[in-house]
């Protein structure tokens, strides 16, 4: 698979802003608080902010690598179109999207928090060399959440 990098437009702001995933994942829905759908809707104003396309120039999610002074790390989020979630395409995307990071930024290590109960990322993480750091509890979506911190050193 060809996946593209691209800096995100308004049409895919308003586009990611739609974003419904089922069951435990809705926790991820762009809708689920205002804070979250103004984010989605100004996606296209971040400086770090990122989309990905396939072949067909579809759009299939959108990833950030932003700078934690305080930790001297950089933090990584990604969210993938809900369609696409579970279809075993995880690993080569997620590796792809760190290639294009490191090639952008030179870091030799990264970070980043996934919900607990997302399993299907967590796999994805530990097959890229991420290791479990810390376990924390974060109110966020209205809610408190169970959250796992990752590193990965290059």
């Amino acid at each position: 698979m060809r996946i593209e990098f691209k800096n995100p437009t308004e049409t895919d702001a308003i586009d990611i802003a739609t974003w419904k995933y089922e069951g435990e994942y809705s926790f991820y829905n762009n809708d689920k608080t205002e804070v979250k759908q103004q984010w989605a809707r100004n996606i296209h104003t971040e400086e770090n902010a990122f989309v990905l396309y396939n072949d067909e120039q579809e759009l299939m999610g959108n990833f950030s690598f932003d700078y934690d002074d305080e930790k001297d790390v950089f933090m990584f989020g990604v969210q993938m179109r809900p369609s696409l979630t579970g279809r075993g395409m995880g690993t080569e995307i997620i590796s792809a999207v760190l290639d294009f990071g490191r090639e952008k930024y030179k870091f030799d290590k990264l970070e980043l928090l996934v919900a607990k109960f997302n399993k299907r990322a967590i796999r994805v993480y530990e097959k890229l060399g991420f290791e479990k750091i810390d376990e924390l509890t974060w109110f966020v979506n209205n809610q408190d959440t169970e959250f796992i911190a990752m590193r990965k050193s290059y």
